[in-house]
């Protein structure tokens, strides 16, 4: 019960802190999102600051110069928009026939029975609605008239809340309509320049909340995210920006109204991965619709939206970025969901550089790393957590399916050593603890049977040659589990061209042993490896390792045991002359040694 306590304590001080957290996003908005945007924009603008620094250029001049080139950009774009937006809304009007048309040859296909045909009624009945809204005039200026209510309105003359609609917006209106937005810029281009003025102090003072403890690695913690991030929306922005271009060409050769605004917004919508650019599509295409009589036009638009995003997503940017921009698809769903709720539009085009800033601070932060593992696209699971996992599922397909993938990529050593055997030794810890029972335990032994029956027929052996002459047995130390590593460091060592390796059919060490001391006609061993998944004491393995010596004094005596450094057999209980590996590789190394003297000899004869 006290833990339980403690445990409903801790969620409900989480939960108060997320609410105030949103309570602040949400009532401090006017606030945040200039500082969000500005802090965006100090990571683009930051290495072209620095790059002038180091051309011995002041930082002050150095930030005077890049923010004053930027606001002559956002200015001159502004102004292009303005104009396009303003074209754009005088020539609607020519496009309406056009659009009437189209719609209503999309809703004779409906005319039929069934769901299309409700569909479409339902559209049509929810148009005239929306048109009966605008339509039907509530006041009258003529005497006589009624109201919406049959009122007569015997004075002839609108209403006063009529009237104050239709008056003209005073000086004060328009100034109230336009403080929002000049207040949102003026902020950004204020905390922007602060913060490349300021940009190391800025650094210096996180790396001091971060802690002092570890200052170098802080240090280059904070280091390698800023210039991470800079980088990325740098030359994000410059990809974007590109793509703008191209659509806005495109679009004017194929004579879709407007190219200019149209490339502009692709640009812009293309910072939301994923969804941006088919959202940048659905004015052009309608317009498109519009413009031309027929659907060639609108099918030749929607089909370059169609082209152009997967070749920038799947090409051009893996390509300039990297593989991914590092997060998850339903994390950037989650984000745009979730910034769209808080602050509106705006936070559709902050989702993405808010929640990637989230994620990489969550790599190195560990009160963060949370975010990183929920909203990254790195793996989950590291490759032996995944394998186990598959193993205690009993899925033997997507376990050799992993392990082949691992083959392909690593090599059969690296990919045994990097997921098959930290996957026994979790099984052995499970057991240890208690977690597995007898049933279970037998199930995973099953599994990873076949995964060494899959390795030993799939890859390929080692070419047969006179120097494969080191003739080494592989013994499990004690356990099911031992047995499984046994077989495993049997059938990888085998495939070294000199190593000829087997697996004790015993499932302890001593049996196995003393099988061979029984068994006179067994030939010379040149090395005896105790294999072990790390379920037995030091002291244990230390006793087994020192009997077999005394049985076997001419024969090398090894100990495999695939556990971390610092963990497993104690080596101070060990004698000198002992080996002791924490991988297959180094077993490989190891025992790929020159021909031992009874080969030699042996050739002699």
């Amino acid at each position: 019960m006290p833990m339980l306590a403690d445990n409903l304590r801790t969620l409900q001080a989480s939960l108060i802190i997320a609410a105030l957290i949103i309570a602040g996003l949400i009532y401090g908005a006017d606030l945040l999102i200039p500082l969000a945007i500005a802090t965006i924009l100090s990571f683009i603008l930051n290495p072209i600051v620095r790059k002038l620094v180091r051309w011995n250029v002041p930082r002050s001049l150095a930030v005077v110069i890049v923010l004053g080139g930027a606001f002559i950009s956002a200015v001159s774009m502004t102004a292009v928009l303005s104009t396009q937006m303003l074209s754009l809304a005088g020539d609607l009007q020519s496009y309406r026939e056009n659009l009437v048309e189209k719609a209503r040859w999309v809703s004779s296909l409906g005319q039929g029975p069934g769901t299309l045909k409700r569909a479409s009624d339902a559209v049509e009945a929810l148009d005239d609605a929306i048109r009966q809204e605008f339509t039907e005039p509530k006041v009258s200026t003529q005497s006589g008239t009624s109201f919406g209510d049959g009122r007569p309105n015997d004075a002839g003359s609108a209403t006063p809340e009529a009237a104050s609609d239709t008056a003209a917006p005073t000086l004060t209106d328009i100034l109230n309509r336009i403080s929002g937005p000049g207040t949102i810029f003026a902020l950004t281009v204020l905390f922007t320049m602060f913060l490349l003025l300021q940009y190391e102090d800025i650094r210096d003072r996180l790396i001091r909340l971060a802690g002092t403890d570890n200052l170098s690695g802080t240090t280059a913690a904070m280091s390698d995210a800023g210039s991470r991030l800079s980088k990325l929306y740098l030359t994000q922005a410059l990809l974007n920006g590109a793509f703008g271009v191209v659509t806005g060409i495109v679009l004017a050769l194929i004579g879709v109204p407007n190219p200019i605004l149209w490339g502009v917004v692709g640009a812009i919508a293309r910072f939301i991965p994923y969804i941006g650019s088919f959202i940048a599509a659905v004015p052009p295409v309608i317009l498109a619709a519009g413009v031309d009589p027929g659907w060639g036009l609108a099918l030749a638009t929607a089909g370059f939206f169609i082209i152009s995003e997967p070749v920038m997503g799947h090409i051009v940017e893996p390509a300039v970025l990297g593989k991914s921009i590092g997060l998850s698809p339903f994390a950037m769903v989650l984000a745009a969901s979730f910034w769209v709720l808080i602050w509106g539009p705006i936070g559709l085009v902050l989702a993405a550089p808010l929640t990637l800033l989230l994620v990489v601070l969550g790599a190195y932060i560990p009160r963060l790393e949370f975010a990183s593992i929920l909203l990254g696209d790195q793996r989950a699971l590291e490759p032996h957590l995944d394998l186990y996992r598959r193993i205690l599922a009993g899925d033997t397909a997507a376990a050799i399916a992993q392990v082949e993938d691992e083959i392909e990529e690593h090599g059969v050593t690296a990919a045994v050593d990097r997921s098959l055997l930290p996957a026994l030794r979790h099984a052995a810890a499970d057991q240890r603890r208690g977690r597995i029972d007898n049933g279970r335990r037998d199930d995973i032994v099953e599994t990873v049977e076949d995964v060494v029956d899959f390795i030993t027929e799939t890859v390929p052996a080692a070419p047969s040659s006179r120097e494969r002459a080191h003739r080494v047995l592989v013994v499990p130390a004690r356990g099911q589990f031992d047995l499984l590593t046994a077989k495993i460091a049997a059938s990888v060592l085998d495939k070294s061209p000199r190593i000829n390796a087997e697996a004790s059919e015993g499932s302890s060490g001593l049996l196995s042993v003393a099988q061979r001391i029984a068994d006179k006609t067994e030939t010379d061993l040149d090395a005896i490896v105790i294999a072990t998944a790390g379920g037995m004491e030091s002291r244990l393995i230390g006793i087994l390792a020192k009997r077999t010596a005394q049985q076997f004094p001419d024969t090398r005596i090894m100990i495999l045991e695939a556990v971390e450094p610092g963990f497993g057999v104690d080596r101070s209980l060990l004698p000198g002359d002992i080996a002791l590996w924490r991988s297959i590789a180094e077993a490989v190394s190891a025992l790929d040694f020159e021909p031992t003297r009874n080969a030699a000899t042996a050739d002699a004869a």
